[in-house]
């Protein structure tokens, strides 16, 4: 017996006559008493006996009927699970990326990935992809210097170098490129790096040179770095892409010799299967992202 003929001995069996099996199934009257003949035919063993418009069930259709009860318990679990997988796989993708990743890196991989005129449909979240992939609101997080998670799996996309960004009229702008030595001693507007993986990136390269990492303004993301050294100040360090974003607008950026850069990452909970829209959008990250992360190392 195949699936489909199971379901219609479990219809006839629970039901009893083959108008309603027919009205159950979507299929005509006399096709489910064909289907029902061929069956028996099949098996060698007689199902029913006809009673008026009624089928009777024989004894080997009963102990038969027994032994499927969880094939058909399964079948009916499945039926009742498929609506809920359908509206999953035609959910849009859902990502999380911190600011710097939206405004720079995002978008062009999103074109090659077939978002372009929004033939596609995205959730997109600014927040903490971390937290957001915890918190099951997010399918993939991308981010900038994240450390390795246990219950995370990455894929490096890129790499963006890390600048100084300073008013034009700073001593420091006077310099093509810069050394942490010299930046520190002026007023750093930067990250917590007990809790920004930029910031500990930064604080270790600081450290690396034999030099204290205390910032004088404690900022979230590298926009507000650019705001605040925009309005009062002091040296600033960014990702590339924001700094090319911040271009023209007062302030100038400046290479920092010895400063690593950051990876570029996009991870994804762990030992959990991904959609199809999922898994392809994660391909065209994997594959794209090298493109994108040179024009980041080149500031845009």
């Amino acid at each position: 017996m195949n699936l489909r003929e199971m379901e219609l001995f479990g219809t006839l069996m629970r039901v009893g006559t083959t108008t309603e099996t027919a009205k159950l199934l979507g299929i005509s009257q006399p096709s489910v008493s064909a289907q029902l003949k061929r069956l028996e035919a099949n098996l060698g063993i007689s199902l029913f006996h006809r009673t008026g418009n009624r089928l009777e069930a024989t004894r080997e259709a009963n102990e038969l009927f027994a032994l499927s009860a969880p094939i058909f318990s399964t079948y009916a679990q499945v039926r009742a699970r498929l609506p809920a997988l359908r509206n999953a796989a035609a959910r849009p993708v859902a990502i999380s990326a911190t600011p710097a990743l939206v405004e720079g890196f995002l978008g062009p991989i999103l074109i090659r990935a077939g978002y372009q005129n929004w033939r596609k449909r995205l959730i997109l979240r600014v927040n903490s992809p971390e937290e957001d992939l915890r918190e099951g609101v997010a399918d993939i997080g991308l981010q900038m210097a994240f450390p390795p998670k246990a219950e995370f799996q990455s894929h490096e996309i890129g790499t963006s170098t890390l600048v100084a960004v300073l008013r034009d009229d700073h001593p420091l702008a006077q310099r093509s490129e810069l050394f942490c030595a010299a930046m520190q001693k002026y007023p750093l507007v930067c990250y917590n790096a007990d809790w920004s993986p930029m910031g500990a990136t930064i604080r270790a390269a600081f450290e690396a040179q034999g030099l204290s990492y205390d910032p004088a303004c404690i900022v979230p993301y590298c926009a507000n770095v650019c705001d605040m050294v925009r309005a009062c100040g002091g040296v600033g360090i960014v990702d590339a892409m924001t700094a090319h974003e911040y271009a023209m607008q007062g302030l100038t950026a400046r290479r920092i010799v010895d400063m690593p850069p950051v990876t570029i990452l996009a991870f994804h909970r762990r030992n959990e299967p991904l959609s199809a829209p999922v898994r392809d959008f994660l391909s065209h990250l994997t594959h794209a992202g090298s493109a994108a992360g040179r024009k980041a190392r080149a500031g845009g």
